[in-house]
């Protein structure tokens, strides 16, 4: 596989892209072969093994050991008999695996993936591909936000950065404040949602409300937009809400990939970091509102 010398480096472009287009396609048409290279992946494995993890055929094994080996995406081991990824077949394999995860989230929300602010998050898209895009198909346009609102209500800590304005979450709270058992956290908003809080007098009143309950602050604001929401439950759940693009409504993603929940503890803790009190924000403009 490894090539040496000046001739390869005279081929052109096309030729080596056409190389590796036909190598990836060997993959992609053979489930049995990613199978053999995902089972490697978890380490050393010997034949039988492969076997009886892949329900393929001893002939079709042994010709897809052989293609693999001919590639040097796997290499055999005479001493022990097990069959192990070569370092090339491990980055291969981890490339090729993050595509598919890639390739499944777009098919699996289309069109919400085409609104995701994918360059504001640090973890891969593939990350998403078991996310659930809650309410899915309700006739309910807040079918979504109840299940935040009910997650929020459960919870023991929850903690928000809010870039679209969904005020059930917020009744949720409230009923568990007033049932003695709410959850812990803060609630960041961003410069649109601010707006919104502080300018609707009925919502001021609940928020404020809520703070005096709790004698502390729980709401904070911070002078910027933000790309999509994100609530993140109990250190586990992340919920990713984002507005449709020609119409009133919006979508949520729920993920508890370990990568997705650690980008959105980040993410919230470094806005909640540099937020004011909303009541900051009330105080220095409330003459604009009233």
């Amino acid at each position: 596989m490894t090539v040496t010398g000046t001739a390869a480096d005279d081929r052109p472009d096309t030729a080596l892209e056409s190389d590796a287009v036909e190598s990836v396609a060997f993959l992609a048409r053979s489930e049995h072969r990613l199978r053999v290279l995902a089972l490697l992946n978890g380490g050393p494995r010997g034949r039988q093994e492969l076997r009886d993890e892949t329900d393929a055929s001893r002939v079709t094994l042994s010709r897809i050991l052989g293609d693999l080996e001919d590639r040097e995406l796997i290499d055999h081991r005479p001493s022990t008999g097990a069959y192990a990824l070569t370092g090339f077949g491990d980055l291969v394999y981890q490339d090729f695996s993050r595509l598919l995860g890639t390739v499944s989230v777009g098919q699996t929300y289309p069109d919400v993936v085409t609104r995701l602010p994918t360059e504001w998050f640090d973890f891969e898209l593939r990350c998403l591909s078991e996310s659930e895009l809650v309410a899915e198909g309700s006739a309910d346009p807040l079918a979504g936000a109840r299940v935040v609102a009910n997650a929020v209500q459960d919870a023991t800590e929850c903690r928000s950065l809010l870039g679209t304005f969904i005020s059930l979450p917020m009744y949720s709270f409230e009923e568990a404040l007033r049932a003695g058992d709410y959850p812990t956290g803060a609630v960041v908003f961003d410069s649109d949602v601010t707006e919104t809080m502080v300018g609707d007098p009925d919502l001021r009143e609940r928020w404020q409300s809520i703070e005096a309950r709790l004698d502390a602050t729980a709401y904070y604001s911070v002078d910027e937009r933000v790309p999509c929401s994100i609530d993140l439950i109990d250190g586990e759940t992340v919920f990713l809400t984002v507005d449709r693009a020609d119409e009133r409504g919006f979508d949520i993603l729920r993920c508890t990939h370990p990568d997705v929940v650690a980008w959105a503890e980040k993410t919230v803790d470094a806005y909640r970091a540099k937020a004011t009190p909303l009541a900051d924000h009330v105080a220095d403009h409330v003459d604009d509102y009233d």
